[in-house]
């Protein structure tokens, strides 16, 4: 798996790492020049961070989870960060959820950017359903994405780890989109105006760097979710 590391100082390893996953048809490449690392330097934010090429081979070969954790996790957790903090955008977003319903053990938390919600036809079986948590509660097969809709349905508040959503309202994946933010608190999720595009999600993740989890770590801010 490819990947590119921006480290937050020369030399010396930060305590935290955050792992960003790309959408669809973006190389590392492109995160870099939309500014997504940018952001985070430009707040100060003490993070390492990996940009991580998991795509359309890994999902349709099921193995996103065991990809990014050998080529990803598992090193990090053995050069010891103290927080683990993993991020994607659509395609990128679906995949940080196949992640962590296999390994949430791992991480400190994720961030779905306009996350792509999954195929038409499992959302149209959750919804014949009921929603997500009936669904859930019926323990479907867990293929596919399948699996991450019932991990994040049936966390347990004692192993929760914890999720962030943000949403654009003119997203074209809004719907599944909606699904998804029923399962997660609501200080969690955040809405605002746009489409399914880059200068959206540099607003949706400029927002989260500032009002997110990662505020922690400024000196002087505090988490304010």
């Amino acid at each position: 798996m490819r990947c590119l590391t921006d480290s937050w100082r020369a030399g010396q390893r930060a305590e935290n790492l955050l792992v960003l996953l790309p959408p669809a048809k973006a190389s590392l490449e492109d995160m870099l020049a939309q500014g997504m690392v940018a952001a985070v330097r430009a707040r100060g934010l003490p993070l390492d961070i990996v940009l991580a090429d998991v795509g359309y081979q890994q999902v349709l070969a099921g193995t996103v989870a065991q990809s990014l954790h050998q080529a990803v996790l598992q090193p990090a957790l053995g050069q010891g960060y103290r927080n683990i903090w993993l991020a994607g955008i659509s395609l990128g977003a679906f995949n940080a959820l196949h992640y962590a319903a296999v390994y949430a053990e791992h991480l400190s938390g994720i961030f779905l950017l306009a996350p792509y919600p999954g195929t038409a036809d499992i959302l149209q079986e959750i919804r014949q359903a009921g929603g997500p948590q009936a669904w859930a509660d019926a323990a479907p097969g867990l293929q596919d994405e399948r699996r991450w809709w019932h991990w994040l349905a049936q966390q347990e508040e004692a192993t929760r780890c914890p999720v962030w959503l943000s949403l654009a309202d003119d997203d074209r994946f809004a719907a599944g989109q909606q699904l998804l933010a029923s399962l997660l608190p609501a200080a969690q999720v955040h809405r605002m105006a746009g489409d399914h595009s880059w200068p959206v999600w540099q607003q949706q993740w400029r927002y989260w760097l500032e009002h997110g989890p990662l505020a922690q770590y400024v000196p002087g801010q505090k988490d304010e979710t």
